[in-house]
């Protein structure tokens, strides 16, 4: 659960940063764009909260090894 919460938040923080590029060139405010980056941060937070080990930034690939089922060693 904590990987789905983990690639999701960093998921829903990278689309915040496409819909306010977008939102600013049709000159309107970001407003969909900050609401996205508050839920992919608070997804981030709940996937480190409900994570056994501690959290390091070299996680999020491995999170998404685990959830493909894909395996790093030969």
């Amino acid at each position: 659960m904590s990987d789905l919460l983990l690639l999701g938040g960093v998921a829903l923080c990278l689309l915040s940063v496409i819909a306010a590029v977008v939102q600013l060139l049709r000159t309107q405010p970001p407003r969909a764009a900050a609401i996205l980056l508050v839920l992919g941060i608070a997804a981030i937070f709940a996937g480190v909260y409900l994570a056994d080990q501690p959290f390091a930034l070299d996680q999020i690939p491995q999170a998404w090894d685990r959830l493909v089922g894909a395996s790093t060693t030969p």
